[in-house]
């Protein structure tokens, strides 16, 4: 088939089956070490409820749900070595993937700004502040850059399969007893803070003063686990298209996620700090920094990950474009907004936009696995010259679902509360887009089914 030409690099293009080379084991790890972050940390002290065991529940059962999806998203890359932003092509349109294109190059540079603004603070914290923010973001800046240009393969195979994602796990397990053991008599916001003497009085009253106004139920604490997953779909199959077997790279992606997921969930949870500067400080208190480092060294693929997938994103647009530059400008972006731009004034934010991409994904998924019976239904030929321009039904119920999720949740600036109701925001919101995706698909089966008839009449009269 003819594709895009002039590409001599990872983009839109299938991937050749020359680079599809990950295993399972090779997801496992990459989506085990993308599943960890300070971020979760911090959402970790939103879980709210009763006891700890419904706490333990909640993220448990959010984390399966959420990397089921996310699975789920990345087995379409897999399976036709497409890329993320071209999976969307068959659901939404040629056309459509570019309005979607935009919104994720949005969220990702959004992303990448938060989490350089993340590192650069976490390495000034643990330099005891001898060397200043701005030089920290340039040499993060510089690093970024260069795992990109190594690309995903090198950098799964090479740096966390070997070493990163392993020396993780092991501090990330001995932090989690160590909290355990500090906790005595209580867990969550209060726990650790009142009763472990090694967290400063300055952490525990950055903490106080951190603490939200939103009352968190169990289901908005088991919404609040899933969107983590979820924010990675846009994401995933930008990856996952270089799987070996499409089976493997579904089983190491869930495995991998849920647990780290999981582990720092339950970290933030007992810590409860939801200030992220307050966790880098309460998090150099143990090990004597060390485990405040292996967290530097890790988030690093994380805005890898968002950089890298920021240039494939921009390839839906223009294709022809080496990737290696689109990384440099959008590392050079994300290093600028950092110095630029206070983080406290779009951590929401970014938490709304990349949820609009749960109703999407919804969509998304729907459209592969029920309309098109788990790609059975569909050709290579369907991501590119045989999709549609722009779907209607799809966009008509990602709209829908958005403004669901908007009315419902408690940290949209449209949450009713007069509705009264405690049931999350994202699975309502990707049930109801769903709903309506499905409903007007079959309207418009049924409207043809009689068009075909109809002429059919004509033709034998």
């Amino acid at each position: 088939m003819k594709f895009l030409e002039g590409n001599t690099d990872f983009g839109i293009n299938p991937v050749d089956s020359k680079y599809k080379v990950l295993s399972g084991k090779n997801f496992f790890v990459l989506w085990s070490s993308l599943g960890i972050g300070l971020l979760v940390i911090s959402a970790g002290s939103f879980v709210s409820s009763s006891n700890i065991t419904e706490a333990i529940i909640a993220i448990i059962a959010g984390s399966i749900v959420g990397s089921i999806l996310l699975a789920l998203a990345g087995k379409i890359g897999s399976d036709h070595s497409v890329p993320s932003i071209v999976s969307m092509r068959p659901a939404f349109g040629l056309h459509g993937s570019y309005l979607l294109t935009v919104l994720n190059i949005f969220q990702l540079i959004g992303w990448s700004t938060f989490e350089i603004t993340i590192l650069s603070k976490a390495a000034n914290i643990f330099s005891n502040g001898y060397v200043d923010f701005y030089i920290w973001s340039i040499v993060f800046g510089a690093v970024i850059v260069l795992f990109c240009i190594l690309g995903p393969l090198k950098i799964v195979k090479q740096w966390l399969s070997k070493f990163a994602v392993w020396v993780v796990y092991g501090s990330t397990i001995v932090l989690l007893i160590s909290i355990i053991l500090s906790t005595s008599g209580g867990v969550g916001s209060e726990g650790v803070i009142d009763s472990n003497s090694t967290v400063s009085t300055t952490t525990a009253n950055a903490a106080s003063a951190a603490s939200t106004s939103f009352d968190f139920s169990f289901f908005n604490s088991l919404d609040l686990v899933i969107a983590m997953p979820l924010s990675w779909l846009p994401l995933v199959a930008d990856y996952n298209r270089f799987a070996k077997k499409s089976k493997n790279a579904f089983y190491g992606t869930f495995l991998g996620f849920t647990i780290t997921n999981c582990l720092f969930y339950i970290i933030g949870f007992l810590l409860g700090i939801s200030d992220i500067f307050a966790i880098l400080v309460a998090i150099q208190t143990f090990f004597y920094g060390f485990f405040l480092l292996v967290l530097i060294v890790d988030e690093v693929d994380n805005v890898f990950a968002n950089i890298f997938s920021s240039a494939m994103s921009f390839k839906n647009i223009h294709n022809k474009i080496n990737y290696k530059y689109l990384v440099i400008f959008f590392t050079a972006l994300g290093v600028l907004l950092a110095n630029l731009i206070p983080i406290q004034q779009y951590e929401n934010f970014l938490l709304i936009i990349g949820a609009l991409f749960a109703p999407l994904f919804a969509i998304v998924l729907t459209d592969y696995y029920i309309i098109r019976r788990g790609g059975r239904r569909i050709t290579i030929e369907n991501f590119y010259e045989k999709t549609n321009r722009v779907k209607i039904s799809s966009f008509l119920a990602f709209v829908v679902g958005s403004i669901t999720y908007f009315i419902l949740s408690p940290i949209s600036g449209l949450h009713v509360t007069d509705l009264g109701l405690s049931i999350g925001s994202t699975i309502p919101s990707m049930a109801i887009s769903i709903l309506v995706f499905l409903v007007i698909e079959l309207l418009i089966k049924k409207v043809k089914l009689k068009n075909e008839e109809y002429s059919s009449d004509k033709k034998i009269e």
